[in-house]
Parts: C-alpha cells; structure tokens; sequence
C-alpha cells in the first residue's frame, strides 16, 4: 500500500520538478545573453582596432618600427577617432626609470574639426590634455570614456597633464606631455 505524502513532501517534490525548469529557463537566457554581450564587444573592438591603427601608424612610422604616433601626417588624413590609453609607470625614460605616460602625445587635428579621443585611463586618479594655448582642456576620468578634441585656430601648441602626477613625464613630451597640430 502506497503512503499518502505529507504536504512537506509535495511542495518538495513541486519545487524539485518546477525548479529544474524555470534554473534550465534562466541558464538559457544567461547564455543568449553572455553570446549577444560577446558580439556586441567583437564589434566595438573591430571598430576600435581599424580606427586605432589608422590614427597611431604612420607609413614611414610603420617600416622603419618606430611604433605608435598621434595620427597619420597629412592634413587631408585627419583620423576623427584616436584610441590611446593613459599607464601610471608605463614608459621608461632614458634614465631608466618608468614614468606615467600617455600612448599617444601628438596628435593632428584640422581646425574646428572634432575628433574622437577614446582613452583607457588604467590610473586610479584623473590626468589631462591641457593647452592654454589651443584652449584645450580635457580631463581625463579613471576608466573608459570618450573625450572630444576641438582645435579653434592653427598651429602646433604643446600640451600637458595639468594634474600633479609625475613631474617628469609632465615636462617631457612623448609621456605626460606632447603636441597638438592643428590645421
């Protein structure tokens, strides 16, 4: 003779066979969403990467392995997106020791055009691109963001990093300093 089961055992055994479904539900969608989220970083990464090195290499820059530069040089080749990064302690300078940098310094720009700055700050605390000169002020937040470079008049105008970080890399251009050529 078969036992009648208690309530207890009832909603045990409901909660057994309705669980498996609706964890197997959530699983599923889990899944489509960590593949959609995947997809979504391939592109953006694809754009970055194509935009990247159209704005960091320079022909002669990349035969002669000179590595990353602002922008390809000629004015009519003014990249509208940059992405460079800023590293605390990231660059050796030439008395040995590291230095914060910028990965990229000198950049091109065409007068009252913008251009896309997409930099990675891996510092705990802000930087900037600072030129009084250019009437440029960019202040650059801990993390991933996007920043608009605009030039009002032509020139080459040097830049800094306003914020007390690494005194030496702020005076030297190629690490907390640079240039900023507008056309």
């Amino acid at each position: 003779m078969v036992s009648p089961q208690t309530e207890q055992e009832q909603f045990d055994q409901e909660v057994a066979t309705k669980g498996k479904v609706v964890l197997q539900a959530l699983a599923g969608v889990g899944i489509l969403a960590a593949v959609l989220m995947s997809m979504v970083a391939l592109v953006q990464s694809g754009e970055r990467h194509e935009a990247g090195l159209a704005s960091m290499m320079t022909p002669a820059a990349a035969t002669a392995g000179a590595g990353p530069v602002a922008s390809v040089a000629t004015p009519t080749a003014v990249p509208k997106f940059i992405s460079l990064k800023v590293i605390p302690e990231g660059k050796k300078g030439p008395e040995g020791t590291l230095h914060d940098d910028f990965t990229v310094t000198n950049f091109h720009v065409n007068v009252g055009q913008p251009i896309t700055l997409h930099i990675v700050n891996t510092d705990d605390t802000v930087h900037s691109i600072t030129s009084a000169e250019a009437g440029v002020n960019i202040v650059v937040q801990p993390g991933t963001h996007n920043y608009t470079l605009v030039v009002g008049k032509a020139g080459k105008f040097q830049w800094n990093c306003a914020f007390p970080c690494d005194p030496w890399a702020m005076a030297h251009p190629g690490y907390m300093a640079g240039y900023i050529t507008a056309s």
